[in-house]
């Protein structure tokens, strides 16, 4: 017996089909805004992601500009700040600022390693992304030879001393801030001395009485300092340093141009001003000179120097103001010596009223005494021998790290 199907039957049956039709729409649906939804999620994460990306990189460039202007700021944290940026924080040594631009921001660390390179980093956020970018910086040599960072390293140095300083009597030592004076040997200073410097030492560092140190103070030891009569700006850091390898300049191009324009001479004694033919005196033997003179050039003696009275030098074709090549420069003239004081085998002894403008790099050792001021101010002087473009110094992205 067969079962009719009414047309109660028949429209139930096609209700249900509307119904799993309908479901199955709404299935599809839900599961295409869902998808919708997630390349909308993925897309805008990939958007941040990129932006976070380009801010960390950003935040390196603007740390490399910064630098190449002022290679002294990576000591500063106050040259990394602008108008947009918030208060400036250190940790250790490194320097934080944070600029906004839209919705992204950069955060920027700066960290010197050593005279000659810093490490700069950035992290860049966008949203709830996150990226880092990380370069390396150094202040290298235009024109130097194929490692110019060790070679212009002596250079970074306001004074370097390869033996032992003894600073007594009265006077300072100045120069720019984060400046540097370094003695591989012991370092002294006694009297009323104002230090207003960073001072280190491979191997002793003592002061005695009212000494007013202006910078930070580094030696492996500080002997019978008594800490409560200094007074001293920065940090006091007992750790081991490392020697500074002094430069041996070859000299002989120097020679041949002071050959070249008649300025060579067997010793060499003068009461006189000097303006030597071409800006250099070349001296075979000793230098005397005394009461008041100037020098409108850079005297270069392969033997001893020794000046006395009011005597000015004033370089004109070289940074060299003196150079002792064989014997040590003695100095008690009341006079200005501008330029870079090189002694490659001996050293420097310093005293009268005078003072010093320019470098100070001697083999030997360095005797300040009186009320000279040993360092009244620093201008590195990159030697160059006349005729060549001179050796400038210059920053440069050295390696993208990340």
């Amino acid at each position: 017996m067969k079962t009719k199907i009414g047309p109660e039957n028949k429209y139930g049956f096609s209700l249900l089909t509307v119904l799993f039709f309908m479901a199955a729409i709404s299935t599809f649906l839900a599961m295409l805004i869902h998808s919708s939804s997630q390349r909308a999620y993925t897309a805008s994460r990939l958007t941040d992601q990129i932006k976070a990306t380009a801010m960390a990189e950003a935040g390196c460039e603007y740390g490399y500009a910064i630098l190449s202007t002022d290679w002294e700021s990576r000591y500063d944290p106050s040259a990394f700040s602008s108008q947009s940026s918030s208060t400036p924080s250190s940790s250790s040594s490194a320097h934080q600022i944070s600029t906004t631009q839209q919705s992204a921001s950069y955060e920027v660390s700066v960290e010197p390693v050593g005279s000659l390179a810093a490490i700069v980093a950035s992290t860049g956020t966008c949203g709830s992304a996150s990226a880092v970018s990380i370069i390396s910086v150094q202040n290298l040599v235009e024109n130097a030879p194929p490692d110019p960072v060790l070679d212009a390293e002596a250079f970074s140095y306001a004074i370097l001393c390869g033996g032992e300083f003894d600073f007594s009597g009265c006077g300072t030592i100045s120069a720019p801030e984060g400046a540097l004076f370094h003695a591989n040997g012991e370092m002294f200073l006694r009297g009323n001395t104002d230090a207003l410097i960073n001072l280190s030492s491979s191997s002793l560092i003592q002061i005695n009485n009212n000494v007013t140190i202006g910078g930070d103070v580094t030696a492996d030891d500080f002997g019978r300092t008594k800490w409560n009569k200094v007074t001293v700006s920065g940090t006091k850091t007992q750790a081991i340093v490392d020697p500074i390898e002094i430069p041996d300049i070859d000299l002989t191009a120097y020679y041949n141009w002071a050959l070249e324009h008649n300025e060579v001479y067997n010793g060499f004694t003068t009461t006189t001003d000097i303006n030597p033919d071409g800006g250099i005196l070349w001296v075979e033997g000793d230098v005397h000179i005394s009461a008041h003179a100037v020098v409108n050039g850079s005297i270069i003696a392969t033997g001893d120097i020794n000046m006395s009275g009011a005597i000015d030098i004033n370089p004109t074709t070289c940074a060299f103001g003196l150079v002792s090549r064989d014997g040590d420069i003695q100095i008690t003239s009341s006079g200005t010596i501008n330029g870079l004081i090189y002694a490659k085998t001996g050293g420097l002894d310093h005293t009268a009223n005078g003072e010093i403008v320019g470098q100070i790099i001697v083999n030997g050792d360095i005797k300040k005494a009186g009320n000279s001021d040993i360092m009244a101010g620093y201008a590195q002087s990159l030697p160059s021998p006349p005729g060549v473009s001179p050796i400038m110094p210059y920053i440069s992205i050295t390696a993208w790290q990340k």
